[in-house]
């Protein structure tokens, strides 16, 4: 009886065929996914990068991990046609099997280096508003800076890389979900998947929930003690005022550099206040850059982890790519500076981009090559 039962069972699960993204109406929805994402990510991105090659008032710090981000989202656009090109293929891949593997590692180690660029920034916001700013000049100089960048790269793309040469998990096309990516067929697939999943994900989402904790924290702090002393501001009016007449009476008896240190430091108070709300707006624009990856990534997550979730894998899949061309749409509605740029250069205002640089000299004069030293981020 119990080999009776054993036997149906087994016949039972041999008659369910493994899935397959057969239906081609669904691989054109997902196809017309991709191509969304093709058109705006790659002009939104080259905007991003041309806006900084122009303008040396955005060379800054944060925007060397914002061009890195938009030149990860742009290499994920550039190569996202050949996923598209196997998604509507009806017999199989119609260009050589290299072309798609060299797709997938692109894809994959710029999803990851997206990852640990957005975990550098939250660093690089934190220790801005939390330390020193002698302390924060000496940690992000432009050559630390490049060697974080290099490590940004290096790390997602040994992880992507090194596992299908020694055997591990392979890339390529994957007939199971009909695109560019890791090929289920492969003994060792599961592991190879392992592999990604705990080399890109883990550390970067960590420190990202990390440092942005630590900065809602810091500046509610903050907040608090700038709004305690306004509630005292009007009782403190009057008493002023009455002082002001005495010191006025004995100000001829004082040095005249005396008189002007108020001023001065009331100059200086208003300055740190306006760059601490300066800080303060710009970290909140990077959180909601991290806020648009992590709503894009958790669909895949989901289906990482979710047992029969192979029919929605292909649209989640075009989901997290999503976040390639979201990036430069939160820049031209949030960011001030960027914003300003972008409008220049799409109304082909090149007089009125504020802070030109030696490239956007070189340009408007006709002059290459461009883009020297000049403007070194600081």
């Amino acid at each position: 009886m119990d080999d009776f039962v054993t036997e149906t069972f087994e016949d039972n699960a041999t008659d369910i065929p493994p899935f397959e993204f057969n239906d081609y109406t669904q691989r054109v929805v997902v196809a017309v996914m991709y191509l969304v994402v093709i058109l705006l990510g790659t002009a939104g991105n080259i905007l991003v990068i041309l806006a900084v090659l122009l303008s040396k008032k955005l060379r800054t710090a944060t925007n060397a991990f914002v061009v890195n981000l938009s030149v990860a989202d742009l290499l994920t656009c550039l190569v996202l046609p050949w996923t598209v090109v196997a998604t509507l293929s009806k017999d199989g891949l119609p260009v050589g099997e290299w072309v798609c593997s060299v797709a997938a590692v692109v894809q994959a180690t710029a999803i990851g280096c997206s990852m640990y660029t957005l975990a550098s920034i939250g660093l690089q916001r934190l220790l801005l508003i939390k330390r020193p700013m002698t302390t924060y000049r000496v940690i992000y100089t432009p050559k630390k800076i490049a060697a974080w960048l290099v490590v940004a790269w290096s790390i997602p793309l040994l992880v992507t890389l090194v596992p299908p040469l020694l055997d591990v998990g392979a890339v390529g096309y994957n007939k199971k979900y009909r695109h560019c990516g890791f090929p289920s067929t492969h003994p060792r697939s599961n592991d190879y998947d392992l592999i990604i999943a705990g080399g890109l994900y883990p550390v970067p989402l960590i420190t990202i929930v990390v440092c942005y904790v630590l900065i809602w924290w810091h500046l509610r702090r903050h907040a608090k003690k700038v709004s305690a002393p306004e509630a005292s501001t009007d009782s403190m009016t009057q008493t002023t005022r009455m002082s002001m007449v005495s010191e006025s009476m004995a100000t001829t008896n004082r040095p005249t550099h005396n008189a002007n240190k108020p001023g001065v430091s009331r100059q200086g108070t208003l300055r740190k206040s306006h760059v601490s709300r300066r800080q303060t707006e710009i970290t909140k624009n990077m959180f909601y850059i991290v806020c648009a990856f992590m709503l894009c990534l958790t669909p895949f997550a989901i289906c990482l982890f979710y047992d029969d979730s192979d029919p929605f894998l292909p649209y989640a899949s075009a989901i997290l790519v999503f976040n390639s061309c979201i990036n430069p749409l939160i820049y031209a509605t949030k960011h001030r500076d960027f914003k300003t740029v972008f409008g220049c250069i799409l109304r082909r205002k090149w007089d009125n981009i504020p802070e030109p640089s030696n490239c956007h000299k070189a340009l408007t004069s006709g002059k290459m090559p461009c883009c020297g030293r000049s403007g070194v981020y600081a």
